[in-house]
């Protein structure tokens, strides 16, 4: 077996005639995924800049800047998360379909393209039951910091929390009769939506952008989620409309032979589920643009984009650290 001199270095080359065994398995030549191939996390840094076009937006373009507003009188406070400036724009408005429907009820959404993506997605055997496990972990653990944030912790949620803390508190819209006790009874609620129910409006205090936490949340949880579906999927290099187009033409002796191909019906059942997520990702983009144009100051949103990226952090990227939370959790 004569040797052949590549990149300075002797390897031996199989005499003609002669077959080359193949390279017994182990560690050093196991097929390992490329980290150059996964999401990085400084795609991350799309969110600042998107909030810091639409607060640019806001400032410099006269449409969005709202109008001087006259001195308040001594003891009036000022609502500083909600100016009241006219409806120059459909989405400046809180009451615009978008919001009412889509980004009121994100969490809604995010679950329902997580499902479908799922339902749709095809892991080998072997490591279909690690898949799903790890994915309902990575589900509940977004989950928990969403509803942490925005709907209860141990008591009133963190919004509110950092709201009242911060000196905010619950004022009703108009003095009546009983103006002074009403004011006194709303001063001791501690939640946005329990003031609004009672009639009066949040005022005065650092009011954490929910809209940014949950946009910023949503959109990043599902691109990699679709990453880690597509990755772990039985054919993780064929795309769902190559393999629908594979499958139209495969008879089922040749879906056999290669291990099962999927049908023509679950690949395109597969490429309209991605089309819902995409779908989802796209309006939580837009109106992640819309919050930071029409809504809140800069502190507030940088709050909501700090506390959705940590949580997405957390769950993706502390396992280049941690290998056994990896172990556990999965990820990227």
């Amino acid at each position: 077996m004569p040797a052949v001199q590549r990149n300075g270095r002797s390897t031996a080359r199989p005499e003609e005639g002669e077959k080359s065994k193949p390279e017994a398995a182990s560690p050093s030549n196991t097929p390992m995924p490329n980290s150059r191939e996964r999401p990085s996390p400084y795609l991350l840094l799309i969110y600042p800049i998107i909030l810091a076009l639409g607060s640019a937006y806001s400032v410099l373009s006269p449409v969005a800047v709202p109008p001087p507003v006259a001195p308040l009188a001594p003891g009036v406070t000022a609502e500083i998360n909600s100016p009241a400036i006219p409806h120059t724009n459909y989405f400046s408005g809180k009451r615009n379909i978008f919001n009412l429907y889509f980004v009121k009820r994100g969490w809604f959404w995010t679950t329902l393209a997580l499902i479908l993506l799922q339902l749709s997605t095809r892991p080998p055997p072997a490591l279909k039951q690690k898949h799903y496990f790890q994915t309902a972990l990575r589900y509940i653990l977004a989950t928990v910091s969403w509803f942490l944030t925005t709907q209860w912790c141990f008591g009133p949620a963190l919004i509110d929390r950092s709201f009242t803390i911060t000196g905010g508190h619950c004022e009703p819209h108009l003095m009546n009769g009983n103006g002074l006790k009403e004011a006194v009874h709303m001063t001791t609620i501690t939640s946005g939506p329990v003031c609004k129910a009672a009639g009066g409006r949040w005022r005065g205090g650092h009011d954490i952008s929910g809209h940014v936490f949950m946009l910023v949340l949503s959109s990043a949880f599902l691109i990699y989620e679709l990453y880690i579906s597509d990755r772990d999927s039985s054919h993780p290099h064929v795309s769902p409309k190559a393999a629908a187009a594979l499958a139209h033409d495969m008879t089922e002796e040749e879906r056999r032979a290669v291990g099962g191909w999927e049908s023509e019906t679950a690949a395109k059942i597969r490429i309209w589920s991605r089309y819902f997520l995409y779908g989802v990702v796209g309006l939580d983009f837009w109106m992640l643009m819309m919050t930071a144009i029409w809504f809140h100051t800069w502190l507030e949103k940088l709050s909501g984009l700090l506390i959705a990226g940590l949580t997405v952090y957390g769950i993706y990227f502390v396992g280049d650290y941690v290998p056994h939370w990896r172990g556990v959790a999965g990820g990227l």
